[in-house]
């Protein structure tokens, strides 16, 4: 029996930029990555957090009065903060509808597959006059395998076109069993060949993700993509680009997509007051992707445009990928 519920980080509706046509996008709560450029940050944690948008905050009080636990404190300006150091904050929420400029957010609500199933059908116009569908992001959708292959499959068989974007690192067993034959898509993003690199940037090694990709191959080849996300000074390096060319042609795949870089995911995880490990402020430029996309035509792969990318307006505030 599939899970009751499982924690969205968002639901963007109206996407264009997450598979064919118009698209709905689930954001699934949780990550067994941790790649130092996340574009997503507030859906790295499985539980349900508190995402500060400072930018709004007019230093009113209102949420320190709302706090049962006296952790919440005004956001616009340091100066304007009291000096005394709060407890952590435990999420619970008091403060987001106690604030009047909606400066407080909580990132993970719990949806059942009902409810969600009833939710994403209200675009079924939509996906049917576009060729589009549901998308399942994060994240990792994987990571709620389970309520995730059940969601699919209630969509599928009413016609709904689903895609899964994936980071790769699943049970490779029970996704070909339970969730694969409900997808008419799967993105699946490769970021580094190297496995010391895999960790020391991602958090995890590779080897796991490369079984997965050979056996997602074999299994189910015409419904796959992948793509690379291009990160000056981490995957976007010759070495790894050939080396990942060399592991695409072994398996027999004729394309890739490359994932330009974008700088939207750093105000979200300072307002998360995470640490920045890896920061570059600047948008990636046509010339240093069109470099990129040379090596995988040197080795006769092809380089489709960006429809894999994962986006969303100001949440995953215009992802472009993990």
């Amino acid at each position: 029996m599939a899970p009751d519920v499982a924690l969205i980080a968002d639901i963007k509706r109206n996407a264009l930029d997450d598979g064919p046509g118009i698209r709905s996008v689930v954001f699934f709560k949780g990550c067994p990555l941790r790649c130092v450029w996340c574009q997503n940050p507030e859906c790295l944690s499985p539980a349900p957090q508190l995402q500060p948008l400072p930018e709004r905050c007019t230093n009113c009080g209102a949420c320190i009065s709302a706090c049962p636990h006296g952790a919440a404190r005004p956001l616009a300006s340091p100066a304007a903060r009291p000096l005394a150091s709060p407890p952590p904050c435990r999420a619970w929420g008091a403060c987001v509808p106690a604030c009047p400029s909606a400066a407080r957010r909580i990132v993970g609500t719990a949806w059942s597959p009902d409810a969600l199933v009833e939710h994403l059908l209200r675009d079924r116009p939509f996906y049917d006059a576009s060729g589009g569908g549901v998308t399942l992001s994060g994240g990792e959708a994987t990571l709620h395998l389970e309520f995730a292959a059940d969601l699919a499959r209630r969509l599928a068989v009413r016609g709904v076109h689903v895609l899964l974007e994936t980071c790769g690192w699943y049970d490779g067993e029970r996704f070909e069993r339970e969730l694969l034959p409900h997808l008419g898509a799967v993105y699946f993003d490769l970021k580094l060949a190297d496995g010391a690199d895999h960790v020391r940037f991602a958090g995890r090694g590779n080897e796991r993700i490369l079984e997965n990709l050979a056996r997602l191959t074999r299994a189910s080849r015409e419904r796959l993509l992948v793509r690379v996300p291009l990160v000056p000074g981490i995957t976007d390096g010759t070495a790894n680009l050939r080396a990942i060319a060399g592991i695409v042609r072994a398996l027999g795949l004729p394309r890739v997509a490359l994932l330009p870089y974008n700088p939207l995911w750093l105000p979200k995880r300072r307002a998360l007051g995470l640490d920045i490990p890896y920061e570059r402020a600047e948008w990636m430029a046509a010339a240093e992707v069109e470099g990129c996309a040379e090596v995988f035509r040197a080795t006769a792969i092809e380089v489709v445009g960006g429809e894999g990318a994962e986006g969303r307006g100001g949440g995953h505030g215009d992802p472009a990928y993990r």
